[in-house]
């Protein structure tokens, strides 16, 4: 993505959203007894920005809190982060980190699908970013990353615990380097190539794996209202042979894809867009693992103040490069959702949805997580959500 002009003042801001919903969900954990629960939902965001001419800098703050009448499934979910960025003449400086404290089971719907009721995770990332536009169609970006999360167990006072769950935390380095360049005004294209280190476990009980590979992306607007990107690339995912969970001694070097291809559409009464992508990042399973995921989401503005929305997500996600006596997941996920929003004041929406989950668990190896998920379970729920938007203060000088 090439560079965009930066603010021509100083300038102050603070803004932020708090959004609470009810929700009745038939069975909310995705278990083979089903348990119903009705919650009270409470999500509040606050944003801090500073803007110069050649430098930026934002703190924000989220927290999700979750009751239900099942105190089990109660959670508390709390995240800041920053991001600073510096821009002289071609070159821009970026930083960006954050720490996020959740209850597991928010995680792992995407990931793993498995949903511990008594079970927390801690993140902790840093990432600093330099980009050079060395020419009016050319801009060339080094990016670093490291996180670290961690898992543990919680009782019915939230006291913490040993992690009883088996989940895997992690920490991981990575860096990448990347070249984009402009065809023409509706034309672009990215070749990066990348390389990630990964260790799972702890000291007494641990993993490494090894990513490295390159991917080109390109972005295509097909007109003022269509656009299209295609990307793909080659992985490699590296288990050396000194990990401590591997007893062959021998090292594994397997291939894997990348795919990202996606298709949008923005109009004054609708929004269409679906994709499909293929990645290979860490897993709460203490393996590297391959996600593939197709989404369709469709707008439709019926009103100045009603819109529909439906929106229907497939994934799957399978480990790569595990060993016999290691974890294997192999998870199959739908969920889809069919929403009606109404915009009866500047600041304020009121939505009704309904979500449908369903969902395909496999998992062997000798850390066998929860077995009364196992199988294909699904689940039912009826969503009454208010959101209000606080568009907050702005001071320049």
């Amino acid at each position: 993505m090439l560079m965009l002009p930066t603010a021509q003042a100083d300038e102050w801001k603070i803004s932020g959203t708090l959004e609470q919903s009810v929700e009745y969900d038939d069975n909310i954990g995705l278990n083979e007894d089903a348990t119903p629960a009705i919650g009270y939902l409470l999500n509040p965001i606050f944003l801090a920005e500073w803007n110069t001419d050649n430098m930026s800098v934002g703190l924000t703050g989220s927290g999700d809190i979750r009751r239900y009448d099942v105190k089990i499934w109660d959670c508390e979910t709390f995240s800041m982060g920053f991001n600073q960025q510096y821009q002289q003449r071609s070159h821009v400086l970026s930083i960006n980190g954050g720490y996020t404290q959740s209850c597991s089971r928010t995680d792992q719907f995407s990931d793993t699908g498995i949903l511990a009721a008594d079970n927390q995770s801690e993140t902790y990332n840093i990432s600093p970013a330099w980009s050079w536009q060395w020419s009016a169609l050319d801009q060339l970006s080094l990016t670093s990353s490291y996180s670290k999360t961690t898992y543990s167990s919680t009782d019915s006072n939230n006291n913490i615990g040993a992690n009883v769950s088996n989940f895997q935390g992690n920490e991981t380095y990575r860096t990448s380097l990347s070249e984009n360049h402009l065809w023409t005004r509706r034309l672009s294209s990215t070749l990066s190539g990348f390389y990630s280190y990964t260790k799972f476990g702890d000291s007494v009980s641990s993993s490494i794996q090894k990513v490295f590979g390159f991917q080109l992306a390109n972005h295509y607007d097909i007109t003022r209202k269509w656009t299209i990107d295609v990307g793909g690339g080659l992985n490699w995912v590296d288990t050396p042979s000194n990990n401590s969970l591997i007893s062959n001694g021998n090292d594994s070097l397997l291939r894997t894809e990348s795919i990202n291809l996606a298709l949008n559409y923005s109009g004054q009464l609708f929004n269409y867009s679906v994709n499909y992508s293929r990645t290979v990042n860490p897993s709460a399973s203490g393996q590297v693992t391959e996600f593939n995921s197709a989404n369709m989401n469709f707008s439709y503005k019926i009103n100045r103040k009603l819109t529909f929305n439906i929106n229907g997500n497939y994934s799957k996600n399978q480990t790569v490069g595990q060993e016999d006596n290691q974890t294997s997941i192999d998870r199959t996920f739908y969920t889809s959702s069919i929403r009606l929003i109404w915009d009866f004041a500047k600041q304020w929406k009121l939505s009704t949805s309904y979500r449908y989950r369903r969902q395909k668990l496999n998992n062997t190896g000798f850390t066998q997580v929860i077995n009364t998920q196992a199988g294909v379970i699904d689940s039912n729920a009826l969503i009454i959500n208010l959101n209000y938007n606080w568009d907050g203060l702005r001071v320049f000088h």
